[in-house]
């Protein structure tokens, strides 16, 4: 994996969108999350995703189908951004993808729904002239398998097998896709022909073509992950199988052949899609489950070889004690004890303020970043226990929830900036 911070992010920014969905279930009437609009800082990406919240706002788009493609625009653009900011070279790769997608998504869009989607400018159509060399190519080059020990293969195949689950994550929120569906299409599915010439049948649940590629990659290297392998099978297998359902319905929709049959289509692979959904979404659970349990290991190993006093070490037990909390939290449903959940974040309390004293006593003086992940640690903890306080009152926990999970990504990255910018705090 790329670094220490970038292994932990991608796993548990799955498992805590996934709590996230499992609380938003208590609610008694949908929460819409409303996203402050930054750009991707990539000219190709800024440009496609503003043409595709330009499609969303036509009025040819049906309601329906509206939060739907603007939670596709937000979680694209939130994968965009956080690919660069993970890495800076990957810049050039980001931004021919996206010159690809706007082409792709356009005439998709188009064919659906008329919509005004303006052309990608001339500079995305020029990177489409010249697409960049795959990621890594010169290293992969450089260095053959074989060549590596079997701890190096290990680890490599558990970069890839992590890289999987960040996109798989970004791109397929599957609970929520299916909730969506589900709603979106109601009638449809049990009213059929009885609706009228204007019924509209909506599917949004894309393909998993990238992510299969992606993990077939990953299962074929060489090396062995005991601890995720496994999952990894299961995983691919639950995609391969869902995948050509998902391609079925999404042209079934794109050419409107539920106006030539009266969704007959649509309810007949009704009860083949969910139960396949259903599976490949427990089989992500399982997958990102044992990425987190193996970092969680990982990391008590090495918290165990630094010394006391040592900053690498105050900041590994901050970050160990965050993650115990999120299993916590991951397990609170609509009648929880909380209780469990509040001691976890009373050890975050403590490991934090022990890291805050620390990184005081610094001299020079910590990285600014370092200082940074504390504040945003505290503010976890904050709105932690007010979902806690919510769940008490019997009230709507979702928008806590919310603010819970937002925040504890942001964590993931101060981690990774703190220990990029601070020498004294990485754990070798």
């Amino acid at each position: 994996m790329r670094s220490t911070a970038s292994t932990r992010k991608l796993g548990m920014s799955h498992r805590s969108a996934y709590a996230l969905t499992l609380l938003l279930g208590i609610s008694a009437t949908p929460v819409v999350a409303v996203t402050p609009v930054t750009p991707v800082g990539v000219d190709s990406c800024d440009a496609f995703l503003e043409a595709y919240a330009q499609c969303a706002a036509s009025p040819s788009v049906p309601e329906a189908a509206r939060p739907g493609i603007r939670q596709g625009i937000n979680t694209m653009r939130e994968s965009f951004r956080d690919s660069v900011l993970r890495n800076e070279a990957a810049r050039p790769t980001v931004a021919y993808q996206c010159a690809q997608a706007h082409e792709a998504v356009r005439k998709s869009l188009i064919d659906a729904f008329k919509c005004d989607f303006p052309a990608a400018p001339p500079v995305s159509q020029s990177l489409l002239q010249s697409p960049p060399p795959p990621p890594g190519a010169t290293r992969v080059a450089a260095r053959s398998a074989s060549a590596q020990t079997p701890d190096a293969q290990a680890l490599a195949k558990a970069n890839a097998y992590t890289e999987a689950q960040n996109h798989l994550v970004r791109s397929h929120p599957l609970e929520q896709q299916l909730a969506d569906y589900q709603r979106d299409n109601e009638r449809v599915l049990k009213l059929g022909t009885k609706l009228g010439a204007n019924a509209w049948y909506h599917f949004g649940i894309v393909d998993f073509d990238g992510v299969i590629d992606e993990l077939e990659k990953a299962v074929g290297l060489p090396g062995v992950v005991p601890e995720v392998d496994a999952q990894a099978a299961r995983l691919l297998a639950a995609l391969r199988e869902v995948n050509p359902t998902l391609k079925a319905l999404t042209r079934y929709q794109t050419t409107r052949e539920f106006k030539e049959d009266d969704f007959k289509f649509a309810r007949e692979q009704h009860a083949i899609l969910v139960p396949r959904v259903e599976a490949a979404a427990k089989a992500m659970e399982a997958y990102g489950t044992a990425l987190f349990e193996r970092e969680i290991a990982r990391d008590e190993r090495r918290l165990v070889a630094l010394p006391d006093d040592a900053p690498a070490r105050r900041l590994l037990a901050t970050s160990l004690t965050l993650r115990r909390a999120v299993r916590q939290f991951e397990a609170l449903g609509p009648k929880s004890d909380v209780a469990p959940f509040l001691a976890a974040l009373g050890e975050v309390s403590n490991a934090n303020r022990q890291l805050g004293t620390t990184f005081d006593s610094m001299s020079p003086k910590a990285n600014s970043s370092c200082t940074g992940y504390t504040d945003t640690v505290a503010s976890m903890i904050g709105h932690g226990r007010d979902v806690a306080r919510v769940m008490r009152a019997k009230g709507d926990p979702s928008q806590p929830a919310q603010r819970f999970n937002e925040t504890y990504n942001r964590s993931i990255r101060d981690l990774e900036s703190c220990q990029k910018n601070e020498s004294r705090v990485r754990p070798s």
